[in-house]
């Protein structure tokens, strides 16, 4: 058995329903060569899944399927945004050891935003859309024609009386020349992230409890997130940091 194969009968259930999924209707033979496993240990993996109703053999009993009661299962559930995993677990690995808080925002191109994941248990209440300086580094990731669309959405949803403040427009236009944003009074680093084109990925660090954070413990943390991922993190010495 090499490094890679998975060891346990839920490790194994769950790469076998994995590979079923990838491949297909997939005979047993192939799931064996596709996932390193013995023979016996595929087709027990098999009956255990097909005990829960989540596959089953095609007719001939040649070929395993996916069943629609799966299909059923998954409908309505939540998942991770695409590439949202190696982000979280290269933020969970560069904190460690640092009294930092992290939260992670998503903006996507019809202008949807929420903050996806944080540190924080107890979150406090929200900055409005137009105060926040994470939504206005989400922001220059996009071309202006696209900005101009999303903030006049978000405006017409918001409640009447909601206005664009000129912080905001020099905000927006700051993080776009940098591609992030320090607050020191707060003590708080925006970073945009590289995303794909109808969305926009960004971080904010903030020190944990009553204190500030520097530029310096910043700039180490962005350091080791970018050693973690550097294909998505941006490398401090690029924006000046």
């Amino acid at each position: 058995m090499n490094e890679m194969t998975p060891s346990g009968s839920a490790a194994r259930a769950l790469t076998v329903l994995g590979l079923t999924l990838d491949h297909g209707p997939v005979t047993p033979a192939r799931l064996t060569e596709l996932s390193g496993l013995s023979r016996t240990a595929v087709h027990r993996a098999i009956h255990a899944l097909m005990d829960q109703g989540l596959l089953r053999y095609q007719l001939g009993k040649a070929h395993a399927i996916a069943t629609a009661r799966l299909r059923a299962r998954l409908e309505g559930a939540v998942f991770s945004p695409s590439g949202l995993d190696a982000v979280a677990r290269a933020i969970d690995e560069a904190l460690k050891g640092r009294r930092l808080h992290c939260e992670i925002g998503l903006l996507l191109l019809e202008g949807t935003f929420q903050i996806v994941e944080t540190t924080q248990t107890d979150l406090e209440e929200r900055e409005s859309f137009f105060e926040s300086e994470l939504v206005s580094v989400l922001l220059s990731r996009f071309e202006p024609v696209d900005v101009t669309r999303i903030t006049a959405r978000v405006l017409r949803e918001s409640p009447k009386g909601t206005s664009v403040e000129p912080d905001f427009l020099d905000r927006f236009r700051l993080a776009q020349y940098q591609g992030y944003l320090w607050n020191a009074d707060l003590g708080s680093l925006s970073v945009r992230l590289k995303s794909d084109d109808r969305s926009a990925l960004a971080i904010r660090l903030a020190p944990r409890q009553d204190r500030r954070l520097n530029r310096k413990e910043a700039s180490a943390a962005l350091n080791s997130m970018y050693g973690f991922l550097p294909d998505v993190f941006p490398r401090p010495e690029q924006l000046g940091l």
